[in-house]
């Protein structure tokens, strides 16, 4: 698959099957992330890998945590969204509900669906992004980068993902499960559910393709003169 096929073809995948993938595969996975360009070339991240059996002790742990504790991320998780970025949140938010038939006044359903979040989907694998604090927001943009090319070689082997903030909110809970070194050094940033997708007639969210902004929308305006001052 080209590059731009498989940026084209890319979604977050919310349903997996149980379908196993081979431990083989996710290190190929990391072997495309370490493609990505960072700064200097440090590659400033570790990226941890649970699979089959540990990715349910891992799993387990976590939704334990989301029942019973108050999230405390590392990196600060925006939850207060100024516009442009409330109204295309919502859209993605509401349109995935209507599409699993979840009211937008249905707390429970609401609640339900959110704690499949914790349970990376029923994937059957899970990676973890960890950020090297020594470059600061640098070396989360030096991740980002990672994730990416860890997204894109998984589409390209025909593998499924979501990419889960969620998954950094409990972070002692992830720590516990690989050596990271110590907190100052390394910040956990998201984690990332991998698989393969269950069939879309059995699972509707797989099929959910929120729109994007319109192009123009993206491109910052340019000035006739610079501003002054």
């Amino acid at each position: 698959m080209d590059v731009l096929s498989a940026l084209r073809s890319r979604v977050s995948t919310r349903a997996f099957s149980s379908r196993p993938i081979d431990d083989a595969v996710l290190r190929d996975l990391v072997d495309d992330a370490r493609q990505a360009p960072s700064w200097s070339n440090t590659q400033p991240y570790l990226i941890g890998l649970k699979n089959g059996a540990d990715a349910d002790v891992l799993r387990a742990a976590l939704v334990e945590a989301s029942q019973t504790r108050i999230p405390s991320p590392e990196l600060p998780q925006l939850f207060s969204y100024p516009e442009p970025l409330a109204s295309r949140r919502r859209a993605t938010g509401y349109g995935l509900y209507d599409v699993l038939g979840i009211d937008k006044k249905d707390m429970e359903g609401r609640a339900a669906q959110f704690e499949r979040n914790h349970r990376f989907f029923d994937a059957p694998a899970v990676a973890f992004f960890f950020s090297h604090k020594a470059l600061g927001e640098y070396g989360v943009l030096d991740t980002g980068c990672a994730l990416m090319a860890f997204l894109m070689g998984a589409t390209a082997r025909g593998v499924q993902t979501c990419a889960q903030a969620v998954l950094a909110a409990y972070p002692d809970v992830v720590r516990a499960h690989f050596d990271v070194g110590a907190v100052g050094d390394y910040a956990l940033v998201c984690g990332v559910a991998v698989g393969y997708a269950t069939d879309h007639n059995d699972a509707p969210e797989n099929a959910f393709r929120p729109a994007r902004a319109p192009i123009d929308d993206l491109i910052a305006a340019g000035r006739t003169e610079p501003a002054r001052g």
